[in-house]
């Protein structure tokens, strides 16, 4: 058996994701310097072009990260033999972790996105940003006290209240801010807490050495299950908001051609 993961591993991984190419094409002819020209120096939405090229990359890190963890566990549970699950469980954990940390950071660019295309000021942001909660968290409550009928209001807030999508968020943060949450087949793991346990009598104390560890949050199959469809979810999304920008631009005048040509006024 080979010790690399072949063609159609890779390609049966490939066809569980959904296609970005032709939104990929989309925003790469949002070019921020040839949509600066039809506006005064100071406008904020030829800038919001920049914030979807940042979207974009992040977007084909999310889905290449996806991709390798999908193609691990199937290489190292159907096509090695014989099967080795720690291999499979710890490459594609590594790789949805990284999917996760992406959508997080995508979702933040889409929201200073967001911030250019309708003008928030800034100081609105800090006032209504609690702590070290997220951009795209704040931007949300400010389009749905000012903007509840615009459809980038619906388009965020729909993602936002999404199940896949706040799992998504919560593992993100849960890795970064907590401790990173315990996944099966990863060997002995334990939660970080005394070990020491108090009797039912309140008067004693025993310690379970030995005891296999701690039960462990998830399976490599609940990540996936709610980090691909998060992926998913939040390209519909991501259309939504293309779609309205690319319609502001041509109310200016600018006409984005799929051959990333411009034609001006």
């Amino acid at each position: 058996m080979p010790n690399f993961i072949d063609k159609e591993t890779y390609t049966q991984a490939d066809q569980k994701l959904p296609d970005i190419d032709q939104l990929k094409e989309q925003i790469r002819c949002l070019a921020s310097d040839f949509i600066s020209m039809n506006f005064e120096h100071d406008s904020n939405l030829p800038v919001a072009a920049a914030c979807f090229q940042d979207i974009r990359t992040t977007l084909c890190e999310t889905r290449y990260a996806l991709l390798e963890s999908l193609a691990h566990k199937t290489w190292y549970l159907e096509k090695t033999n014989p099967p080795n699950e720690l291999a499979a469980v710890f490459f594609s954990r590594f790789y949805a972790d990284d999917a996760a940390l992406r959508l997080y950071a995508a979702a933040e660019h889409l929201a200073k996105a967001v911030v250019y295309i309708l003008n928030i000021d800034d100081n609105k942001i800090k006032s209504n940003r609690s702590g070290s909660g997220s951009r795209f968290g704040t931007v949300r409550k400010i389009l749905l006290q000012e903007q509840p009928e615009h459809p980038i209001t619906d388009a965020i807030d729909t993602l936002y209240k999404s199940e896949e999508w706040k799992s998504t968020i919560d593992y993100r943060d849960s890795w970064v801010h907590q401790q990173p949450p315990l996944v099966e087949g990863l060997g002995v793991v334990f939660k970080r807490e005394h070990r020491w346990k108090r009797s039912e009598t309140g008067k004693s104390y025993t310690l379970g050495v030995g005891s296999g560890g701690d039960k462990a949050q998830y399976s490599i199959d609940d990540l996936l299950g709610f980090i691909c469809p998060a992926l998913s979810q939040f390209i519909d999304k991501l259309k939504i908001v293309v779609e309205f920008y690319i319609a502001e631009l041509s109310r200016k005048g600018i006409t984005i051609q799929s051959d990333c040509k411009s034609d001006h006024p």
